[in-house]
């Protein structure tokens, strides 16, 4: 049953990682500048397909963790892990926030490139969050099983 919905979040997290790279490419002209001119280390953010890559590697990456750790070791293991991603997931979204908000040169990047992270950021969270319930389900589903056992 999991194997279902995991593909269904994989599309998912695809279509997401799409349309943020997507977004992220679509970066200002003064930002396009400034990558090229200054900030050259970040010159994959004005290609598309790379920020897909990068994207959605790191999104399959968390995937592959909780999805291993689901499987194969106590629920308890994917539950602590799913919250510790989660919180970092969400302290990268605030991290992300603060840094638009109050850095001129990011500001200067445009909403369309914020948006791009911040749909980064929340994917990583709705991975974090489908794992959380896929573990609270699967122990509910146990407890269904056993008490039809036993009567």
């Amino acid at each position: 049953m999991l194997k279902r919905e995991l593909s269904i979040l994989v599309i998912a997290q695809t279509l997401l990682c799409l349309l943020s790279s997507y977004l992220i490419s679509k970066i200002s002209l003064i930002g396009k500048i400034g990558i090229a001119v200054f900030y050259k280390e970040y010159k994959w953010l004005r290609s598309g397909w790379k920020t897909f890559l990068f994207l959605f590697i790191a999104q399959l990456l968390v995937i592959g963790i909780l999805y291993f750790l689901h499987r194969k070791r106590p629920k308890k293991t994917t539950v602590y892990t799913a919250v510790g991603i989660l919180v970092l997931a969400v302290t990268g979204l605030w991290f992300t926030y603060n840094d638009f908000l109050h850095t001129y040169s990011h500001r200067l990047l445009k909403e369309r490139f914020h948006m791009g992270f911040y749909l980064f950021w929340m994917g990583m969270i709705g991975s974090c969050v489908f794992f959380l319930v896929a573990s609270a389900l699967g122990r509910q589903r146990l407890i269904v099983e056993v008490k039809s056992e036993n009567q």
